[in-house]
């Protein structure tokens, strides 16, 4: 293998760093490209398994990080920058004429921006863990500081995830601003983050919309894209939501041909395994057939697009997905068809307190109880001083990612499946149901759904809602969840505010996509309260909330609030 450095001009004049991979044979080879934002020296393993199986592999600084020339603005040159490095590497004496793109998170998103650019020399794309803005973060309309841990891990040239990115420094600096009465996002700065527009559009503007087209490509350039894509994520992904969202418009937009070439696979995988293809997310274990080379798969389904030879077995329709519980992989020709179906489970009510031992029912028949309330308050700090505290066992060894401490934004992506802190502690900021223990098992594969019969006392609310089994040891597994600020619950929709005082249904589509069975003795549990945590606080200056706030959930045998579950068959 030959490893060189390259300097790539750009159409402007930019020039962007780049290490170049090669067979040491000097043979002209296809060509994978990545971009990235996260700087080379990590690269030199991607480099050696893509040339052992026959690839060329150029990697590159984004534009205004490492040692590339320019200013760097999240994904905002990716796509025409992708283009020219594209063709200036098909021209090259090592490369066939074929280039190939590949990547996970931030370069699994640009790589949806520079297919629909439609350079010559592509010839497909293997996006992972494709981010969507205002899709994965901020999720649901929901105030998100995310982006801004993301962006100190990112800042200058150098990476800083285990120093700027730290949440051990960015949870009590955030409750510092809250504490002094301070807009959350105020911690930014304290980092050296310029809160410009750009940036605070994820405060104040935080539901997807026109604000965040240029994070896409248009309509019609994802109908014109004229290359295959292997797109992958993973159940316990947080990035999951923003990876079919993207499918999505692919599959709604692009050609009958270009589609049928195309593949998408979830396995049951967080953020890293996308890439990895371990078996393994935080506590919880899967079987030996979850665990997969995603790299060796990659570089067949290039082989195969740009070399003519066979497709990888596991690649047996064009959605391969793994169900959790029978541990075994299934395939069909559409996402949708996973889904066969679906059962409904009625939320029901006893006196007294709610909380995670004395909960209300998930039932398969309506019927009459009294209200629940959850009520936000923002300045309780409760659930905020929880995210102080280290996460016991769990290594912090991706300051961005790991569960090394409790995180409602990291359980709701999946990352931490076994931890429940946020439904034993309610504080009274929420409610929890539980079925009773299941006679059979239960396929659960698609995304759920959830109607509520409220009355709000202010015209918005923000909620966190999360699906557990609770296995008949007392153990509980995520399996789904959703963010949604009440207002923005119709995706790309006009805002519609709750009427106060007034009994209303609110239907919540936005689920994760989940695929588990439960088995005889499980039981399901659905959580839903108040978000209010260091990430995404019940600030006033984010939220409009001007004080104590609450929600009566009704249970009405007439006028019922109902889960429905998606179900696939056994096979």
């Amino acid at each position: 293998m030959r490893l060189r450095r390259a300097s790539i001009p750009m159409r402007d004049g930019v020039r962007l760093n780049a290490h170049v991979y090669t067979p040491r044979q000097g043979s002209r080879v296809p060509a994978v490209m990545e971009i990235t934002p996260y700087n080379l020296d990590h690269t030199q393993k991607d480099g050696l398994e893509f040339v052992a199986g026959g690839l060329a592999y150029v990697v590159i600084d984004v534009r205004g990080r490492g040692d590339s020339e320019g200013t760097f603005g999240p994904v905002a040159q990716d796509a025409l920058d992708g283009y020219d490095a594209i063709e200036w590497i098909s021209q090259q004496p090592w490369c066939d004429g074929q280039v190939a793109l590949y990547g996970g998170s931030y370069t699994g998103q640009n790589q949806w921006l520079m297919l629909g650019q439609r350079p010559p020399a592509l010839k497909a794309a293997s996006p992972a863990a494709a981010y969507a803005a205002a899709i994965d973060i901020p999720r649901g309309g929901v105030p998100n500081l995310y982006h801004y841990k993301w962006e100190a891990g990112v800042w200058g040239r150098a990476i800083y995830f285990q120093s700027a990115s730290f949440s051990g420094f960015w949870h009590p600096e955030i409750l510092e601003r809250l504490n002094a009465g301070e807009p959350a996002w105020k911690a930014a700065e304290a980092f050296g983050i310029d809160m410009n527009d750009d940036r605070l559009r994820f405060i104040d503007q935080p539901a997807y919309g026109p604000v965040w087209a240029d994070s896409y490509s248009t309509d019609e350039q994802i109908a014109a894209i004229d290359v295959p894509v292997l797109t992958v994520s993973g159940t316990h992904d947080d990035c999951l939501p923003g990876t079919l969202f993207h499918w999505d418009r692919f599959e709604k937009l692009a050609s009958n041909e270009v589609r049928a070439l195309s593949h998408l696979v979830i396995g049951p995988w967080d953020h890293a395994g996308t890439d990895s293809g371990y078996n393994r997310v935080g506590d919880l274990q899967f079987g030996p057939a979850a665990q997969v080379n995603l790299k060796s798969m990659r570089i067949a389904w290039f082989r195969h697009i740009m070399l003519g030879e066979g497709k990888p077995d596991l690649l047996a329709d064009r959605f391969t997905y793994y169900v959790a519980g029978v541990e075994q992989w299934r395939s069909e020709a559409t996402l949708e068809a996973a889904t066969t179906g679906t059962v409904a489970r009625y939320l029901g009510s006893t006196e007294g307190p709610n909380d995670v031992f004395h909960s209300g029912w998930l039932t398969t028949e309506p019927a009459e109880g009294p209200d629940y309330t959850i009520t936000i308050d923002p300045a309780d700090r409760r659930t905020i001083e929880l995210e102080l505290l280290p996460r016991p066992g769990m290594a912090p060894d991706n300051a961005l990612f790991a569960p090394s401490y409790n995180s409602v934004l990291m359980i709701q992506g999946g990352n931490d499946p076994t931890n429940a802190v946020f439904t034993v502690s309610l504080d009274g900021e929420g409610l929890v149901y539980h079925s009773p223990p299941l006679k059979e098992a239960l396929t659960i594969v698609g995304s759920p759904s959830l109607s509520l019969r409220i009355i709000p006392d202010s015209d918005d609310a923000d909620l966190s809602l999360q699906l557990h089994e609770v296995r008949p040891s007392g153990d509980a597994i995520f399996m789904s969840s959703d963010l949604i600020r009440l207002s923005h619950r119709v995706l790309g929709g006009e805002p519609q505010l709750l009427v106060p005082g007034e009994e209303q249904t609110v239907t919540i589509t936005e689920f994760r996509w989940c695929a588990r069975q439960l088995g005889v003795g499980s039981r399901l549990r659905l959580t839903v309260r108040a978000v209010n945590s260091a990430l995404m606080p019940a600030d006033p200056h984010a939220t409009g909330e001007k004080g104590v706030t609450s929600i009566r959930v009704l249970h009405r045998a007439s006028d019922p609030s109902v889960l429905t579950i998606p179900v696939g068959g056994n096979q």
